[in-house]
């Protein structure tokens, strides 16, 4: 029978199966490294392995904002995720310390924790004394777009002895957004195509996906690939991020703070009459497989920046096409 319209959609806004597969996969990435221990706890006071402090934030000369508003830690990406398994708890941030003074979470400033920033309502002055207690996620997982070609990657980022890191010169004179610290894992799909699933309707979709392993040495990056291969023949469910859109209910707010009623990945992937956001709207039963892993060698990019491959293919089920 012909047909006047696309298959599978009712409206352009709908993700695609591809961004959704991308948007899991980050997900999914990130929080199996966090159940591996995979973060930092910064406690007042912590030094780092060759001295300064990882628990001062520097002020950061922006100009978009009035200078003393803008304070960071030496890393991006800070844990907002509960609920762990891990023997130790991320630190849930409760409050920052000015000049020795405590102010609770909330009293004229805001949280960044995509770019590790605190964003004061009113600048304070530039000779203060911003402390904190936190928690940052060794490992960055992001999707491959945001990854673009001017974004520099950052180097040495655990590096706050430098004096640099202070006065906003060599590897810290950029903006947080335009910076990747390593090590960092890129989710790109790279191609996708289908096979009937039977008779009447459905199709399988077969989608590659590669993940790309960046760090400063190739024993992480190695080392990160192995785990990443080694995850084939995987089952995972999927949430519809184009439902989360309609409700409101991405974990983070446009400003990188954590938004009202955030969940985390666990609770993404249950049914929505559970509470969850589970991807159901094209895939049956809303579950992908992971499957045919490689793990595809180590490129030397640069004299500190090792790069690891890894292939996954993946098979979604769509029974609305």
């Amino acid at each position: 029978m012909a047909v006047n319209h696309f298959k599978g959609y009712v409206d352009i806004e709908e993700p695609s199966v591809t961004e959704v597969i991308e948007d899991n996969i980050v997900g999914y990435i990130n929080w199996g490294f966090l159940q591996l221990n995979a973060f930092f706890n910064i406690d007042i006071p912590s030094s780092g392995a060759y001295g300064g402090g990882r628990h001062i934030l520097r002020c950061v000369d922006d100009p978009r904002y009035d200078n003393g508003q803008i304070w960071e830690a030496y890393r991006q990406n800070w844990v907002w995720e509960s609920g762990l398994s891990t023997p130790e708890q991320p630190i849930a941030i409760s409050g920052i310390f000015v000049d020795g003074s405590f102010l609770p979470k909330g009293s004229g400033y805001y949280i960044n924790y995509v770019n590790g920033q605190v964003v004061f309502d009113t600048a304070i002055s530039t000779t203060s004394s911003v402390q904190l207690e936190y928690s940052h996620k060794w490992i960055n997982t992001t999707n491959a777009s945001n990854i673009p070609w001017f974004r520099k990657g950052q180097t040495r980022s655990f590096r706050v002895d430098d004096s640099s890191y202070i006065v906003n010169s060599g590897v810290w004179n950029d903006l947080a957004e335009n910076r990747v610290q390593f090590p960092t894992v890129a989710v790109e799909a790279v191609g996708k195509n289908y096979k009937g699933y039977q008779l009447g309707g459905y199709q399988y979709a077969y989608t590659d996906v590669v993940l790309h392993i960046i760090s400063e040495d190739p024993r992480t990056a190695k080392r990160l690939a192995s785990v990443l291969a080694e995850q084939n023949e995987s089952d995972i469910y999927l949430f519809d991020t184009g439902k989360m859109g309609d409700d409101n209910r991405f974990p983070l707010d446009y400003r990188g703070e954590i938004a009202s009623g955030a969940i985390c990945y666990p609770d993404l992937i249950k049914p929505t009459g559970d509470g969850g956001f589970r991807y159901t709207s094209k895939s049956q039963g809303g579950k992908m497989r992971i499957y045919d892993s490689q793990e595809q060698g180590t490129d030397q990019l640069h004299e500190n920046i090792y790069h690891s491959k890894v292939r996954w293919k993946t098979e979604v089920i769509l029974y609305k096409i």
